[in-house]
């Protein structure tokens, strides 16, 4: 993991005036995708996580919130205009973010609320490795719903990092022997390093999340 690592963590069902004082800080293309949500939560969930994005990164830049220039990958990963300094990533689910700043590697993050009601076996038993789907079949109740979402952030922050998307790591990438683990071990694949980072965030327990360094 690198040194210079940053790990943030938001709210966002925040109230009327800070959702306000954020929208100041958008872009007229962030404030138009804002404006697209139909339900009133979510274009509030989108103007909080933009925002405290851009306050997060402003004093690494040395700029104003409002001034700073995000560009996009082909596979939509966002990047910060003419800086090839700062590297971060983002993720929210329900009403909360995460975020992970870097100056010298490539860093993904991926947070998902831990739904009682999804169909964990039949998605990993289309998506995940067979050595993956052992794990979370063994397992019962909560655990096998925790070790599910465990397998995908990891999968996912590792596809965000690496800027090739989920869909395109999901046949290589073996997290098993990260599920295992005691919280807090890392796991390294192709010089990448895979962390859980549960414990590093104070989200409550109904939310699993991971982090890449590549």
């Amino acid at each position: 993991m690198s040194s210079d690592l940053q790990l943030y963590q938001a709210r966002l069902d925040i109230s009327v005036s800070e959702c306000d004082r954020l929208w100041q800080f958008l872009s007229e293309d962030e404030q138009s995708r804002a404006d697209r949500f139909k339900r009133e939560h979510l274009k509030r969930n989108f103007i909080a996580a933009r925002g405290n994005l851009r306050e997060i990164l402003a004093p690494r830049l040395g700029c104003e919130p409002n001034q700073i220039q995000f560009s996009y990958s082909d596979r939509g990963k966002p990047y910060i205009h003419n800086s090839h300094c700062v590297y971060f990533n983002l993720s929210h689910s329900q009403d909360f973010a995460i975020y992970a700043v870097c100056s010298d590697r490539e860093v993904g993050i991926d947070l998902e609320y831990i739904n009682p009601q999804c169909d964990v076996d039949s998605i990993a038993e289309r998506y995940f490795l067979p050595s993956e789907q052992k794990i979370i079949q063994s397992l019962s109740d909560r655990d096998k719903y925790l070790a599910f979402y465990h397998a995908w952030t990891l999968k996912e922050a590792y596809g965000k990092a690496t800027g090739e998307g989920i869909a395109n790591i999901l046949d290589y990438v073996d997290v098993s022997s990260l599920l295992e683990m005691p919280m807090g071990k890392t796991l390294q694949i192709k010089e990448l390093t895979l962390k859980l980072l549960d414990s590093e965030l104070n989200i409550d327990s109904n939310y699993a999340a991971a982090l890449c360094v590549a």
